[in-house]
């Protein structure tokens, strides 16, 4: 994703007496907010994907963090299956509300 680049808005300011434009306005127009829309829409799809990436990382750590204060640090794994459609289970159960494959 390429930096976002601010614009840099000014204020139309004009002097009362006068009418006279002190200063020009930044422009409201279909690119300008165009180019705000887009940097919303990407950065609140970054935060979308941080968001699951964290929660994968806190899984993980937790997983490996039980298993280490339980002292069952031999064969611990963590494994991510789009869905357990696919997957045969021969001993254990699956947790469809905690998403969890207990064995």
């Amino acid at each position: 994703m390429k930096p976002y680049e601010k614009i840099g808005w000014l204020d139309h300011v004009q002097d009362v007496e006068t009418g006279e434009t002190i200063q020009e306005g930044t422009p409201l127009s279909q690119t300008n907010m165009n180019h705000m829309d887009d940097g919303i829409f990407q950065n609140r799809e970054a935060v979308i994907l941080h968001e699951g990436m964290i929660a994968a990382n806190q899984q993980e750590i937790k997983v490996l963090k039980d298993a280490t204060l339980n002292n069952m640090v031999n064969n611990v794994f963590l494994k991510n299956f789009d869905s357990v459609d696919a997957v045969l289970i021969i001993s254990g159960v699956f947790d469809p509300v905690a998403r969890k494959i207990y064995v």
